[in-house]
């Protein structure tokens, strides 16, 4: 009997080990236009207010996985007869949701980030970068598709970050109404 405890608790922890990448929310087609696959260089992003909230709010609202990472390889694959890029990233400070030290990032050439990625690798190879990843589950694998977007590592990224994690945009889909008796 101690045994079959003991196997079932063990299973237990490698699960919740297994699905630290699990996705916290649902991917929508919207997520794809705030998680594209591609890199900025806004080291001070703007923050819109009033009824429409910017690319930024909605990016950490949205969000997985925020982290700082760090680029430590990149390469060119050639996938199904097309072109696209793999980074290695180092997870060095994780700032929302949790994932494993290391995570692979892709693009296609057929991605609007493709390009992104391509004229910005030598700063991919040596600045850091904070990461803003929406997982989605793959209906042909049990592998989790990682949709990602990245911005520099700067004070001003950090800080818009910080304050939309202490203050989080309201989503639509959550409004509540509170109606007087």
């Amino acid at each position: 009997m101690r045994v079959l405890i003991a196997a079932i608790t063990l299973w237990g922890i490698g699960c919740a080990g297994a699905s630290s990448n699990a996705p916290t929310t649902e991917y929508r087609p919207s997520d794809a236009a705030l998680f594209d696959n591609a890199v900025d260089l806004v080291e001070t992003p703007v923050i819109v207010e009033g009824e429409w909230s910017g690319a930024f709010e909605q990016r950490v609202g949205r969000a997985d996985l925020i982290a700082v990472v760090r680029v430590d390889s990149l390469s060119s694959d050639l996938v199904k007869r097309r072109s696209s890029y793999r980074l290695n990233v180092r997870v060095k400070n994780r700032l929302k949701g949790s994932s494993s030290k290391e995570i692979v990032l892709r693009v296609r050439d057929d991605e609007a980030g493709y390009e992104t990625v391509r004229v910005n690798e030598d700063r991919l190879l040596h600045d850091p970068f904070v990461a803003f990843v929406k997982w989605e589950a793959d209906p042909e694998s049990p592998e989790l598709i990682a949709h990602w977007h990245l911005s520099p590592d700067s004070e001003a990224v950090r800080e818009k970050i910080d304050f939309f994690l202490r203050h989080p945009a309201r989503d639509a889909h959550t409004e509540v109404e509170v109606v007087e008796p």
